[in-house]
């Protein structure tokens, strides 16, 4: 028979402003991977779909990035909760990288994304609000499209950030389901 499931072991959890923040990155980065899919991969090249799609995602990541700062400084303002308890060395080792690596790959994917953009001779668009280009147009280096070479480093970042997201995810299953030790209730956004 299963042991029930220990919510009171993880009392302390994370500052309400730091779930916020986590869960408002959760659902724009989901935005960004459906949309950097269907722009890239589903829709007519050049349509008016794929259009609204690029400067929804260009958006986006730009407020990703804001939000990713603000996350930064209240990470500071609001320490995260000690460890789990009863983790093994490995398990909060690995916990550690993945978290050191759910802030730092976004940053990797939101400033490539940027300088393919840039380089790329676009402006980078807010929702329609106003746009800017902080780096020139580049086309060319050493014989390489620039704007190509960002994109496919762009892409592949994203697609390790998804696999990283989904091993974050995972974890917190396993640690659920598993180890009937709930993390989660940690990181809820229902938590009061």
């Amino acid at each position: 028979m299963n042991e029930p499931i220990n919510h009171t072991a993880n009392e302390a959890g994370y500052a309400a402003p730091a779930r916020l923040l986590h869960w408002l990155m959760a659902a724009g980065f989901v935005f960004m991977w459906a949309s950097g899919f269907s722009m890239t991969e589903l829709v007519e090249e050049d349509g008016p779909l794929e259009e609204l799609l690029y400067t929804l995602h260009m958006s986006t990541g730009f407020a990703l990035f804001l939000l990713l700062l603000a996350r930064i400084a209240v990470r500071r303002m609001f320490p995260p909760p000690p460890p789990v308890a009863g983790l093994e060395q490995w398990e909060e080792r690995a916990s550690h990288a993945a978290h050191i690596a759910l802030y730092a790959l976004p940053l990797m994917v939101i400033m490539v994304g940027w300088v393919e953009v840039d380089m790329g001779g676009h402006r980078m668009p807010f929702y329609g609000l106003f746009s800017w280009q902080v780096l020139p147009d580049v086309e060319y280096v050493g014989g390489y499209e620039l704007a190509e070479v960002m994109e496919e480093i762009h892409k592949w970042l994203a697609y390790g950030m998804l696999c990283l997201a989904l091993v974050h995810a995972g974890a917190v299953a396993k640690h659920r389901w598993v180890d009937r030790n709930d993390v989660f209730h940690r990181m809820s956004p229902l938590r009061k």
